[in-house]
């Protein structure tokens, strides 16, 4: 699995901070992201993809300096008038808590259609 993931992301655009990754810590952020997504998800449901978009989301939040405050469960904040919010995101498969250690497009993905179209029939 750990090879496959490399594979894919290799293949991904934005993929700068993974590729300067040791492959040490290549191991260890796949391991780690395969795990936070085991608490949310059921195993059947995780996809070399999902652990792809999932690692990303991670490394983007640490390359920001937001990793450290979504973790912490901090919802907005503001520095010399300059303010920042996370979205909160739910997840119907397992509660997260509003936290936003999952990444959306991994949510969107994975959740069911809440707000699935409707029709009448006539």
């Amino acid at each position: 699995m750990i090879e496959k993931v490399k594979k894919y992301i290799d293949k991904m655009y934005g993929n700068e901070s993974f590729m300067e990754l040791d492959d040490t810590e290549k191991d260890k952020i796949i391991f780690t992201a395969h795990e936070l997504l085991k608490g949310y998800f059921k195993e059947n449901m995780i996809t070399d993809r999902i652990i792809a978009l999932q690692i990303l989301y991670m490394l983007d939040g640490e390359d920001e300096g937001f990793d450290k405050l979504r973790k912490q469960g901090i919802a907005s904040y503001s520095v010399k008038g300059v303010s920042v919010s996370f979205q909160k995101n739910n997840s119907n498969s397992s509660s997260n808590g509003g936290s936003s250690l999952i990444a959306p497009a991994v949510l969107d993905i994975l959740r069911p259609n809440s707000t699935g179209k409707t029709g009448s029939l006539i």
